[in-house]
């Protein structure tokens, strides 16, 4: 398993993107290596279980959320629910 320091290695960094002042953080490096992804959720659930407790569900919030919420709320054997703005998803939610 990697340590946090060598997932957040991979994190690649782009200053002033998109506009002057924002420090964009590519995140998906991590998942182009399996170990690294099945890792960063091994430290975050980790971390939601010392925080958390007891999680009744895991909610993701749009693109990165979708990403790594599944894999979360499969760890922790939990449900996943998705949260986009209105209109974004179909049917009833």
């Amino acid at each position: 398993m990697y340590s946090v320091e060598q997932v957040k290695a991979l994190v690649r960094e782009y200053p002033d993107f998109p506009s002057e002042g924002v420090l964009f953080r590519d995140i998906f490096p991590i998942f182009q290596d399996p170990e690294a992804v099945r890792s960063l959720v091994a430290h975050l659930v980790e971390q939601i279980r010392a925080q958390a407790g007891t999680v009744d569900a895991v909610v993701g919030l749009d693109a990165r959320g979708f990403l790594l919420g599944p894999q979360i709320a499969g760890a922790l054997g939990v449900g996943f629910a998705p949260v986009r703005k209105r209109g974004k998803l179909p049917g009833r939610v």
